[in-house]
């Protein structure tokens, strides 16, 4: 299975695998694993040809690293945990990554490092939490990255999902995907965006003395378009919650307290992945949004052959 691994301990269940503390690996992996079918191995083998990468359905206990999160049980000690996949399953899980992910990528772009050294596909992933007395609560994820590393988890359920469950999954693992691509310097964020709105001025808000809270008039909202400024996406529709400036009292307020840059771009990408072609015509109708939300897209498709929108509406 691997070809160098540095020790470390780990508890194994009988259903599941325990992942202890991330350490530093050299690692390489014979072709092909298991009991997948043959086209499924062969599929395998042609993308670690092409990319590089491996995808990993057969491994040992020490082959996958998660950081463990610490804690007291009362508090809810958490343990990241994973239950591996049928190979039988394999080829509708490839089918699933490529629909979900890889076809929105050019090979340029995989090549590059898009598509990491370790993809792991499991049947399922799930934080445990031991809050002590109260028991031991499991909380599904879909994903998981470390290092240069991804877990991918469904395996068993991809070839039934419905295509607005596969939707939801695919946005999930993308949001997660373009953290990991900035953060790694596999994607760059494009500089002209941070130039367009005045990031120093706050807003405005009006202060409702029968709630004790503040909102926004038809009027300030409209500003706040004016100036390039969109909420985070919400499935649950709009809440004023949601935009990048709230105004909890006079002394504090979301522009002080956090970077608003930060939270600006956050928010343009959450729409642009999210938003339906009539949500984001409602955002668009703003030429300050238009022209920041154009940057974005252009800049994705012009230097790596992204299509943000395909991802979110196709």
């Amino acid at each position: 299975m691997a070809a160098l691994l540095t020790a470390t301990a780990f508890v194994a269940c009988s259903s599941d695998d325990e992942i202890g503390d991330p350490i530093d690996i050299i690692q390489g992996y014979t072709l092909p694993q298991g009991n997948a079918s043959a086209e499924a191995n062969a599929r395998i083998q042609s993308i670690y040809d092409k990319y590089g990468s491996y995808i990993l359905y057969e491994f040992d206990d020490k082959d996958i690293f998660w950081t463990q999160i610490t804690g007291i049980a009362s508090s809810g000690a958490s343990t990241y945990k994973y239950v591996k996949g049928d190979p039988a399953d394999v080829d509708a899980m490839l089918d699933f990554l490529d629909d979900i992910w890889w076809k929105y990528f050019p090979e340029s772009f995989l090549k590059g490092g898009g598509l990491p050294y370790r993809v792991f596909i499991v049947d399922s992933i799930y934080l445990e939490k031991d809050y002590g007395e109260w028991g031991i609560q499991k909380y599904p994820q879909n994903y998981y990255i470390v290092g240069k590393a991804i877990i991918i988890g469904n395996m068993g359920r991809v070839a039934e999902m419905s295509d607005y469950e596969k939707n939801t999954i695919k946005i999930d693992v993308l949001n997660a995907l373009w953290t990991y691509y900035t953060s790694n310097d596999i994607l760059g964020t494009p500089e002209e965006f941070y130039t367009i709105s005045d990031y120093t001025t706050k807003p405005e808000m009006t202060y409702n003395p029968n709630t004790w809270s503040y909102y926004y008039t038809d009027e300030q909202l409209a500003a706040l378009r004016n100036r390039g400024f969109i909420p985070n996406y919400s499935s649950y529709g709009y809440s004023v919650y949601s935009e990048i400036y709230m105004k909890y009292s006079e002394s504090y307020d979301t522009w002080t307290n956090q970077d608003p840059k930060y939270y600006d771009y956050k928010y343009y990408l959450a729409q642009i992945f999210n938003a339906t072609n009539e949500e984001a015509a409602e955002f668009l109708k703003y030429e300050t949004v238009a022209t920041k939300w154009n940057i974005i897209l252009n800049y994705y498709k012009d230097n790596y052959g992204i299509d943000l929108r395909k991802i979110a509406t196709e």
